[in-house]
């Protein structure tokens, strides 16, 4: 399906729009002018799954989109009208549920299994295989006490079952629960006494796999023929009621079942962050990746899709392997990898990837629309109303240790103590203290400025080495009491130029645990914590920067014109906080800070019966503010379900794990009262409505930006109107596409002064994608990895104002900033022009030598200029 990459489209795949549904859509991405339908996992994952993530079954595709038909007549359709496809895939982790074959078989046969080893269990040394499982509602005994774990009969095979969550018995408690119907024959005690023994043998060697093989087997046949004469029912109805018989059935397994809140203390297996119901899995391993990857190799080899998304590559033992793998099977096509970078950070220059999928574009394009010149007024009125401190850095330690020590805790344990092993291995280091030692590695972790570094055994880049030395620094200061030889011991390790075995094992595993931590505790923490400005706290943005020069942007798209030319440029995003329309309206507030300081006491005080005797949460109250603000108009059940996620991510008076009802009502009462308060909605109105325009003027020259910058603009669903979604499942509403056709229908004909007519509708902003992305079609060459970024200066009063940059020799494109404070002022302000005529391809205006904004943007109000043929 190779071809040019004019633009993305990310459409969000689910049982209620599958690939049929999707399947509609593409005449208008058609139509739109979009070259690649960029689709969310497709392969078979947890029924109902609202995202795909939960993969149970890499071999086939969803049931839930339409299997295989579906996928093959979306195949067809998509090549019928030019179009390709670029996949996201998930090779991190898979479901850890009943409903994954792979990981049902590793818990009935432990480490028999022949799937064990694809998943990536950290079972601790010269112990039995048992995988801790931390599902129950309440703590184990408590609830074999309440009757809440029953075993019942699925397929003809004994499980437990609790509230939603099913596992399998396996063969060797099979002689437990049957001995309660009647007594076992002497052969069948002889299997099961010969199965338990095998179960607490700590490394299986070739002749248990074989005896454990053929026990099995025979506890199968005794479990059928028990299963025909009615004992096996017998047997699972008396253990109903029967405490005891429970949990000896349930003893004999290999895994332990244990209340939800020892997640973090007892887990031993790496998760996808901290959900327990994904589990990581191996892909170092050829025959992991072969497994996994077998079904897509094969759409590759039919030409059914051009590209793959890589999610959390972060997750991987061997990120770069992993890429090289993907790149053998996958050698004509793009890869695209979600790495977030922080600000300065750069992608791997070895890994054999085009890009990544373009948080670090977003998150500097989203800053253009800030004003930083008012920055401590927004600062004072955040703290002074909310008593909240204004230190990022400082709340993204506190965050992040506080995961460490609770969500993480039993994978901190498990590296403190083998770090402690490395260290006693050398009589330099054998004396460091054991709490120490665990204290300067928790300090390390949280001090790491980075999602995570990428050495292996021989492999140590300057920039990680550098980072690594910038995070061991850190760590010190400010703790004099740990002792240095534990800090200078972890410096050391981690920047050796080559490893142990030992030491390669315990660097790669803690380089899987610090993104983890990272997003843990920074955008999903400290981004509901710290809220001076929230269209700053979004996915692989810093929330304590606001604003960015024209000279510091100009300086990333030349880096991405020279290095990664064909970056996914992205503005919104599944994974957004708040989509890119609700973040260019809440950034005008930079802009106007007195105003918004003025408005927020205000309504404070308008509102103050909302809190119905309540304890005000002035944290709380200033977010609901600003969402108001970017949402608006929102509905008031919308606004209350962002806001119990948005204090839940936060962890101060609430979570998820511990909800506090007392405080969530109090919330949902005052979110109400506000709706109900008609001077509160009628003066909130008069302060949003300004806003809007100009916040719009902010979306069409991101939009425009982004589909000229270098790189392939990526259009999540519904973004090419207005959008004012916030974080997911908000942002899973469905999308109106027969609207969004009907009006890629009109574009042809429409001038611009006939789509600035219909503001409201957000027809500008599909206007310009439709007529730009036709643009990049008709002149290939413009946009190619040959024609460079070089910024334009513009001069006079407000030159900062206006954003200009040249695509090689023949595209200008120009933007407005700040245009609510500018008031349309624009004096002096003037751009000049390189030589020759200069068509502007939304009024079809000619300009020559300098121009002043007013004709740039009289009749729309972004410019892309064309040069004119001699």
């Amino acid at each position: 399906m190779s071809g040019k990459w004019i633009a993305s489209y990310r459409l969000q795949l689910h049982a209620g729009f599958p690939l049929a549904q999707a399947q509609q859509v593409l005449p208008y991405l058609a139509d739109l002018g979009i070259s690649h339908v960029y689709l969310s996992p497709c392969l078979q994952a947890v029924p109902g799954s609202q995202h795909g993530y939960d993969v149970t079954d890499p071999t086939r595709i969803s049931d839930d989109l339409g299997g295989e038909p579906a996928w093959a007549s979306f195949v067809d359709c998509a090549r019928s009208h030019g179009l390709r496809i670029l996949l996201d895939i998930v090779p991190n982790h898979m479901s850890a549920s009943e409903h994954n074959p792979w990981w049902d078989h590793v818990l009935a046969h432990g480490p028999f299994s022949e799937f064990a080893e694809y998943f990536d269990f950290r079972i601790r040394p010269h112990r039995p295989f048992r995988v801790h499982l931390c599902s129950l509602a309440r703590p184990y005994g408590a609830a074999i006490e309440a009757g809440e774990l029953t075993i019942e009969l699925a397929h003809g095979r004994p499980r437990v079952r609790h509230y939603e969550n099913s596992w399998p018995l396996g063969p060797v408690s099979w002689g437990k629960l049957l001995s309660a119907a009647s007594p076992l024959a002497e052969d069948a005690n002889c299997c099961f006494g010969e199965l338990e023994r095998l179960q607490i043998t700590e490394e299986p060697d070739a002749k248990d796999r074989m005896a454990y093989a053929r026990y099995a087997a025979r506890a199968g046949e005794i479990l059928a023929d028990a299963l025909e004469q009615g004992q096996l029912q017998e047997a699972v109805n008396r253990t109903r009621g029967d405490k005891e018989l429970v949990n000896a059935v349930l003893e004999r397994q290999f895994y332990r079942l244990h209340g939800w809140k020892l997640a973090g203390e007892l887990g031993n297996y790496r998760r996808f962050f901290d959900i327990g119901t994904l589990s990581g899995i191996r892909m170092e391993l050829p025959a992991v990746f072969g497994a996994t990857h077998a079904r897509i190799e094969a759409m590759i080899a039919r030409d059914e899709i051009d590209g793959l998304r890589v999610d959390h590559p972060d997750g991987l033992r061997e990120p770069l392997e992993y890429f090289k793998r993907l790149r053998a099977s996958l050698p004509k096509g793009r890869i695209y990898v979600e790495k977030i970078l922080e600000n300065d950070e750069r992608l791997k220059d070895d890994w054999p990837i085009d890009g990544s999928v373009g948080y670090e574009f977003l998150a500097k394009v989203n800053r253009l629309w800030m004003d930083d010149k008012r920055t401590d007024v927004l600062t004072a009125t955040y703290s002074d109303f909310t008593g909240h401190p204004v230190n990022f850095a400082a709340l993204v330690r506190e965050k992040k240790r506080a995961i460490v020590e609770s969500t993480f805790c039993a994978d901190h344990d498990q590296l403190s103590e083998t770090a402690l092993e490395i260290a006693r291995a050398e009589w330099q280091t054998r004396d460091l203290s054991p709490r120490q030692l665990r204290e300067a590695l928790a300090r390390l972790i949280v001090a790491l400025p980075v999602y995570r570094t990428y050495r292996t055994l021989n492999t140590l880049h300057d920039d990680d080495k550098r980072t690594m030395t910038e995070a061991v620094q850190s760590a010190r200061i400010g703790s004099p009491e740990i002792d240095a030889a534990a800090l200078d011991f972890l410096a050391a390790l981690f920047t050796k130029s080559r490893l142990s075995e030992a030491e390669a094992d315990f660097v790669a595993k803690w380089q899987q645990l610090t993104p983890a931590v990272m997003a843990k505790g920074v955008e999903d923490t400290t981004f509901y914590c710290f809220d001076r400005l929230v269209s700053c706290n979004e996915v692989g943005s810093q929330a304590s920067l606001i604003g960015i020069s024209a000279g510091k942007f100009h300086e990333f798209c030349h880096s991405l014109s020279d290095r990664w030319p064909n970056n996914l440029l992205a503005t919104s995003t599944h994974d957004n906080k708040r989509s890119e329309d609700v973040r260019t309206r809440i950034s005008i507030l930079s802009e106007i800070p007195e105003r918004w300081a003025e408005g927020l006491h205000q309504w404070s005080t308008l509102n103050a019966p909302a809190w119905q005797n309540h304890a005000p949460d002035r944290h709380a109250e200033y977010l609901l503010y600003q969402t108001l603000i970017g949402a608006w108009p929102i509905d008031q059940e919308r606004c209350w379900r962002y806001m119990l996620k948005a204090c839940r991510e936060a962890k101060i008076n609430t979570s998820w794990h511990e909800p506090n009802t007392v405080y969530e009502e109090s919330i949902r009462r005052f979110v109400d009262g506000v709706f109900q308060t008609p001077e509160f909605i009628a003066s909130l109105e008069r302060f949003v409505d300004p806003l809007i325009l100009p916040g719009r003027i902010n979306s069409l020259a991101q939009t425009l930006i982004k589909m000229v910058a270098p790189g392939v603009p990526d259009f999540y669903q519904g973004t090419e109107l207005w959008d004012l979604s916030l974080v997911d499942p908000d942002n899973l509403r469905p999308v109106d596409f027969g609207l969004r056709a009907a009006f890629a229908r009109r574009v042809p004909a429409m001038t611009a002064a006939d789509a600035v007519a219909e503001w409201d509708s957000g027809l500008p902003k599909l206007w310009m994608t439709a007529r730009v992305l036709a643009i990049r079609r008709e002149r290939p060459e413009d946009f190619s990895d040959q024609s460079k970024y070089q910024p334009l200066i513009a001069q006079g009063t407000h030159l900062a104002r206006l954003l200009a940059f040249r695509r090689g020799d023949n595209l200008i494109a120009v933007v407005p900033r700040f245009t609510m404070s500018l008031g349309g002022e624009w004096n002096d302000t003037r751009l000049p022009l390189p030589g020759g005529a200069w068509r502007n391809c939304f009024t079809d205006a000619v300009l020559q030598r300098e121009v002043v904004p007013d004709a740039l943007f009289n009749s729309f109000p972004v410019a892309l200029l064309i040069r004119e043929a001699a």
